[in-house]
């Protein structure tokens, strides 16, 4: 981890901010209060809060022996529950019709609609099952990408990336095809720090990372940017094209490209590419004026995670559907449903004010995972940096937990820290285990 997680959380927020200010974006039904920026400042403040308190600074020092570590226990587990996860997301794609992205889209709008009526779940129990199991795919991933020296890209692919990619095709959304790259690429940009890489001396220093696997990765992204793309232009053609999708989030969303800055974007990139470059923005940045609407207009009851937590929803829905639709339809009245509101906005309609506390508690966390990483006592917590990374980065749509199955995620997260031994061998030893 490059930053403090406090400083990283600021430097997200104002990467943001930047991005909401210096692009065409024009609030139309929509404003932005005061008091809903001051209770912003304090939630970043309680995150920012814990971090501090429990460390400010530490350099990175060398990791001590990451060879040494036994991950067979975890490796059973986790490889078990992927190829669990690849057989039934893949049956769902083949008899679902999730590659036809039009049809995708419709499901999604009637689950969200048959939550709103209250109308139990659809989905299949072996869909369910994907559900729990996919997210260890993930962990896989970042566990064999940073914490083995010589990765098994036979492993890597089938365990790794085939989880998340069937399960993107599966629901038909982004997401998981999302974390994939995003895991993987941060488990990749730790391996130099973990590994001594830039050490010439580490008698224990693995290989690099092979040529060719790096051309893979890069194919596989441009494929999953393609299908990013394509998802948008399917559902801007479910409206008649791009320029009139434009026009539609202006009535329906609440917020456009207009102005003289947007006239100039859509007469050097077309409408088309100014839709994307609008979608892709508002996508991550959309959380500054939602959580700002949640805290001056919500006025309900804690939902204590049913809000945020995607598991726990499902499971509360199976026993009180007419709670969970009274409570979604309250959203759908302030205009927020169906929206991101960030980590912040989650916390206080699930928590109120109490969700400055956990905000507190997240921030100290985050920092635990900080702090061991630099001191490289302990090789082990290395895996939960690229988690704790994105937490943050993604804390403008959700909490860590919240996004995109986020507590399944971090269930396997702890399952395989724990799975994985320390175990001390002779030095002549560590090479061999290399």
């Amino acid at each position: 981890m490059r930053f403090h997680p406090a400083l990283f959380m600021l430097i997200v927020w104002a990467g943001a901010l930047s991005a909401f200010l210096l692009l065409p974006f024009q609030l139309t039904h929509r404003s932005i209060s005061l008091e809903g920026v001051l209770l912003l400042m304090a939630f970043l403040a309680m995150f920012c809060l814990g971090g501090l308190l429990r460390t400010v600074k530490v350099p990175q020092r060398p990791v001590q022996h990451p060879s040494e570590l036994d991950t067979s226990r975890a490796d059973l587990v986790l490889k078990a529950v992927c190829l669990i996860a690849c057989l039934t997301m893949g049956l769902e794609v083949i008899r679902g019709g999730a590659l036809n992205l039009g049809f995708a889209y419709s499901s999604r709008s009637d689950q969200a609609q048959a939550m709103l009526h209250g109308a139990l779940s659809e989905s299949s129990s072996i869909f369910k099952l994907g559900f729990i199991c996919y997210p260890a795919g993930y962990v896989f991933l970042v566990r064999e990408l940073l914490l083995k020296s010589k990765p098994d890209w036979t492993s890597v692919v089938i365990f790794g990336v085939l989880p998340g990619v069937f399960a993107g095709l599966a629901m038909g959304g982004r997401a998981p095809l999302f974390n994939t790259m995003a895991y993987g690429f941060l488990a990749y940009r730790a391996r130099p720090i973990l590994w001594g890489l830039k050490q010439p001396e580490r008698a224990s220093k693995p290989r690099r990372i092979h040529p060719a696997a790096k051309v893979l990765a890069v194919m596989f992204g441009v494929l999953a940017f393609n299908y990013f793309i394509n998802v948008f232009i399917i559902r801007a053609e479910v409206v008649g094209g791009a320029e009139w999708m434009l026009h539609m989030t202006a009535t329906q969303w609440g917020v456009t490209f207009a102005g003289p800055r947007a006239e100039l974007m859509i007469d050097i990139l077309g409408p088309t590419t100014t839709y994307l470059v609008f979608v892709f923005t508002w996508y991550l940045i959309q959380g500054i004026v939602m959580s700002n609407s949640l805290f001056t207009t919500y006025e309900g009851g804690a939902l204590m995670g049913v809000y945020g937590i995607d598991i726990l929803t499902a499971v509360i829905r199976r026993f009180d559907p007419s709670g969970v639709a009274d409570a979604f339809n309250y959203m759908l009245g302030l205009d927020t449903y169906g929206f991101l509101p960030s980590a912040f906005g989650t916390l206080y309609v699930d928590y109120l004010y109490g969700g400055l506390f956990v905000a507190f508690v997240w921030g100290w966390l985050a920092t635990v995972v900080y702090r061991n990483t630099r001191l490289g006592r302990d090789a082990r917590w290395f895996l939960f940096a690229p988690f704790i990374t994105l937490g943050i980065v993604f804390s403008l749509v959700n909490t860590p937990i919240g996004f995109s199955n986020g507590f399944i995620t971090h269930f396997w997260l702890v399952v395989a820290f724990f799975l994985i031994r320390r175990r001390r061998v002779s030095r002549a030893g560590v090479a061999a285990i290399a």
